[in-house]
């Protein structure tokens, strides 16, 4: 493949609905995730589409010193539509685009709470290029300023401040065969950093960026090491992550938990075993200045039980 056809220029018309391949298991997903240090309030959520198999996925976490509010359900996908603001949306949850790569509302209400975030693009988005892992066709992300609010039944309010990450994908998703993977976000003051490191047979995929407002630098390695819990499921505790850009600017980072319960545990079964996926809000420290940020660290792990 031609690197300029890899990495194309995105048009305003990624940012909407693509025509789907005739592949059983594509999809079509809008992600986003957000953290306020200060208030100790962290997040994401995605809504995928999966035409051919007639569903939507509408998942939300919000993460509290106090409590988790957790929203996770799969509608009938009656008809395919390519508007995006009839399919990004159901009684409880909904994204509205404003402006193309540059602005987005997300609303989350229940009977608790309401969540009202506004996300917008700080560096320019970057583009992973064509292909570029196993799980999608095209992927792009940027990073954010996030601010809104956060309404509890009570009728307190806290007003929301922070940086957070979006990305958007299509094509085919099948997770399990991955081996594993490992995908972050790490969110600083003046600069930002987005990664997914894939492991499948004995291929290993690098994709992702570091990103300031002059633009994107890919990296070109990144080594992990990760310290698990003593909980039932050895979930991911904290990360290092040791890595460069092409500029040749080494980093040396490290990840760890908003609080104990800022994760979420996906499992997936397939015949013959079962993948799971944590996705972890994070404090970042960057080990060679001390700044702290805050970010998202992801690990995915496949098991073969046949």
């Amino acid at each position: 493949m031609d690197i300029n056809e890899k990495f194309s220029t995105l048009v305003e018309d990624d940012e909407l609905l693509h025509q789907p391949s005739s592949e059983l298991k594509w999809r079509e997903s809008y992600y986003f995730n957000w953290a306020d240090l200060k208030n100790k309030i962290s997040g994401f959520s995605t809504i995928g589409i999966v035409p051919h198999e007639n569903r939507r996925e509408f998942v939300f976490l919000l993460f509290l010193e106090d409590r988790n509010e957790v929203y996770y359900k799969e509608p009938p996908l009656q008809e395919y539509d390519s508007d995006i603001n009839s399919m990004l949306r159901d009684k409880k949850l909904s994204y509205t685009l404003v402006k193309p790569f540059k602005k987005w509302k997300i609303v989350y209400k229940s009977r608790k709470l309401k969540l009202d975030i506004t996300f917008e693009t700080r560096f320019p988005t970057y583009n992973f290029g064509k292909d570029s892992s196993k799980s999608w066709h095209q992927h792009f992300e940027s990073s954010g300023v996030i601010t809104g609010k956060l309404i509890r039944k009570d009728g307190e309010i806290i007003n929301i401040t922070g940086f957070g990450q979006r990305d958007k994908s299509w094509g085919f998703r099948d997770w399990h065969q991955f081996d594993k993977w490992y995908a972050g976000h790490f969110q600083f003051k003046d600069w930002s950093c987005a990664f997914r490191k894939d492991y499948i047979e004995n291929r290993i995929d690098l994709s992702g960026q570091t990103s300031n407002k002059k633009g994107n630098i890919p990296l070109s390695n990144l080594e992990i090491k990760t310290l698990n819990d003593s909980d039932q499921f050895k979930s991911p505790l904290t990360t290092t992550y040791n890595f460069a850009d092409a500029s040749d600017i080494e980093y040396k980072i490290k990840a760890e938990r908003f609080g104990k319960n800022s994760f979420i545990r996906f499992v997936r079964s397939f015949p013959g075993g079962y993948t799971e996926l944590f996705e972890q809000m994070a404090v970042i420290k960057d080990l060679k200045t001390g700044e702290i940020g805050v970010g998202m660290m992801e690990h995915l792990r496949t098991f073969k039980t046949e």
